[in-house]
């Protein structure tokens, strides 16, 4: 499920905000903490009525278009606007479908939110409701009235104004620029990234923009953290895939090293993780030329090739939403380099460095899509399906039309996996709730 992720609330509130809320934190607002643009207190729910309705629609869409934040029905406030009384609502899961039910069916596009109960222990059934709305790269957000006319919410300070003709232009133009700059910036960090790599070895890259970017502070205490989670190797449907050996910084971020060789080109695989959610990561994917099938040129290993980009879309994931508070959606781009060779894509399933495809390529491939940041972050099917849309369009490079080992559904075909990796990659999916299929493709 994702969650909101807002330095300042999570300060107010003392801890994250998510289905861990307890009353205790939420009433500990009172009375100090006064409504702001991204904290609106509700002394009762919306109502079922078209008023009612445009209210909550209005309220939801408006913190989508602006910095995004939290309602917390059931909190009354006094003049100046701060929290004085906790009223209290009714929890239940009746309307907590009621309210998001309004939502799906009235704002479009729809925005990433959630409705939190935090209930009174000492009123079963009653307590505060916390809608959270994540800040939107994918605004304007408009409610669809009942004449189906489109109206465009946002919140100024701590009112919500109806947006005239020419402010919807400019955020639909804000909106379609956000895409481009973001795709622009993950070839920006691919380009810059690959400068460092070994020329002599074959990597896949996997480089993540946040649609909304966080951040973070890079100090000794970070770098120490950061060097504590690389004993940990980077995996992919339950196999290590990537080791860290040596970790350091540059400007503005953390960076991991597959091998220990200072002021040398980059080895084996590395991570490059922003202070505002960006990264770029790498792995070695090459298959070693032996045997009698032997394409010739640099060799890149079809299964490799899917476990790196999963393995880098999780970490990547992973830096954004829990080190960088950046959440919601994030542009994805993966390619293989270098690529003068040529480069062939073969399979060592059956027999060693087996061709898949009916092209070697020269010109360096590449695949982007966009990506729900929780989704990565989980693992599951969500995963696996973004895995599948970026691999599938590197292996068509190659002549292939997919990936064979995972599905666009999101499932893993055991079959086409090396037999020494089935019973960790069961694991893994029994553990995340990823169908396996007992069929290889076609």
């Amino acid at each position: 499920m994702p969650t909101l992720r807002n330095r300042r609330l999570e300060q107010l509130l003392g801890g994250p905000i998510d289905e861990s809320l307890t009353y205790s934190q939420v009433k500990g607002l009172i009375p100090a903490t006064t409504e702001g643009p991204d904290l609106d207190f509700k002394r009762d729910t919306y109502g079922g009525s078209s008023s009612e309705r445009k209210k909550l629609c209005g309220d939801v869409g408006a913190l989508a278009n602006a910095t995004g934040g939290i309602l917390i029905l059931g909190m009354d406030e006094d003049e100046q606007g701060r929290a004085k009384h906790d009223t209290g609502v009714d929890i239940s899961d009746d309307e907590r479908r009621r309210l998001r039910q309004t939502v799906y069916g009235n704002i479009q596009p729809t925005p990433t939110f959630d409705v939190i109960p935090v209930e009174d222990p000492d009123r079963p059934g009653k307590g505060f409701l916390i809608i959270w709305v994540a800040r939107s790269a994918h605004a304007p957000h408009a409610y669809v009235n009942e004449n189906k006319s489109l109206l465009y919410p946002k919140r100024i300070g701590t009112e919500t104004i109806w947006l005239s003709e020419s402010e919807v232009a400019e955020a639909y133009r804000a909106r379609f620029a956000g895409l481009t700059s973001r795709i622009e910036e993950a070839v920006r960090l691919e380009a810059d990234f690959t400068s460092r790599h070994a020329p002599t070895e074959l990597f896949v890259l996997v480089t993540l923009v946040p649609d909304v970017p966080g951040g973070f502070t890079i100090d000794t205490a970070t770098l120490r953290d950061f060097q504590l989670s690389n004993m940990k190797p980077a995996d992919a449907f339950g196999i290590q895939v990537r080791s860290f050996l040596h970790s350091t910084v540059r400007h503005r971020r953390l960076v991991g090293i597959g091998t220990f060789e200072p002021g040398r080109p980059y080895s084996r695989g590395a991570c490059e993780l922003h202070e505002n959610g960006s990264g770029a990561f790498s792995t070695n994917v090459s298959s070693e030329k032996s045997g009698n099938m032997d394409p010739g040129g640099r060799l890149v290993d079809s299964q490799w090739l899917t476990l790196g980009v999963a393995a880098g879309l999780q970490l990547l994931a992973r830096h954004a939403r829990d080190r960088a508070a950046a959440g919601g959606l994030a542009t994805v781009r993966a390619t293989i380099w270098p690529t003068h060779g040529p480069v062939t894509l073969v399979s060592n399933l059956g027999w060693a460095n087996d061709p898949i495809g009916t092209e070697s390529i020269t010109e360096q491939p590449y695949a982007d899509t966009v990506a729900d940041l929780d989704d990565l972050c989980t693992g599951g099917s969500g995963l696996v399906a973004t895995t599948y849309r970026l691999t599938s369009e590197l292996f068509q490079a190659f002549g292939a039309p997919e990936v064979a080992q995972i599905t666009a559904d999101g499932e893993i075909r055991l079959p086409e996996w090396n037999r020494s990796g089935h019973e960790r990659i069961a694991r893994w999916a029994e553990a995340t709730g990823v169908q396996v299929l007992s069929e290889a493709l076609g």
